[in-house]
């Protein structure tokens, strides 16, 4: 039996995660979850504490383990911007024995940036923080996978069904 597969978004804001995300749930048929959506459902009026960040990615880790324990393959549609948040979805991938595909999305940061303030967005920025403000801490905070995290390099302005599944079949 195929073990079952975590996709895991990486990059700045803007980059095209979600965009991302979306086409693998479209050729896999993964179940997607989505920090933006699972923080509504959780806080219809979301404050972005940290203590919701929390409760957030809490949720979504047990939602994560409990789909691949179940054999589903699962994109974690979600900001893993540091090494330690990648490591614990590399520990849930080892408990429900699963594998795991980094996916670092390379966008220019100016366009990233653009993308991520646009109004569209608006529901995702803190009422304390300007968008712009927003970006810059979180594109700050990136660290880059290091040599033991293999990642598939996808080029966030190219995304498209075919791209997409051309870059699956490739380890970076």
């Amino acid at each position: 039996m195929k073990r079952p597969t975590l996709y895991l978004m990486f990059g700045y804001p803007g980059a095209g995660k979600s965009t991302t995300a979306k086409v693998i749930e479209r050729l896999t048929g993964a179940v997607r979850l989505t920090s933006d959506e699972v923080r509504i459902e959780m806080f219809p009026q979301p404050t972005f504490s940290q203590s919701e960040h929390d409760a957030l990615y809490k949720e979504l880790d047990k939602r994560a383990e409990k789909l691949l324990s179940e054999g589903k393959d699962v994109i974690y549609d979600a900001n893993l911007n540091r090494r330690q948040h990648r490591k614990d979805k590399y520990d849930i991938c080892d408990r429900a024995n699963a594998t795991s595909k980094l996916l670092w999305l390379q966008t220019d940061k100016t366009l990233a940036k653009e993308r991520a303030v646009h109004e569209s967005r608006e529901h995702l920025w803190p009422e304390a923080e300007k968008p712009d403000q927003m970006f810059d801490r979180i594109a700050g905070i990136i660290e880059e996978p290091g040599e033991d995290e293999p990642f598939i390099a996808v080029d966030g302005t190219k995304v498209s069904p075919d791209y997409i599944r051309e870059r699956l079949g490739a380890r970076a």
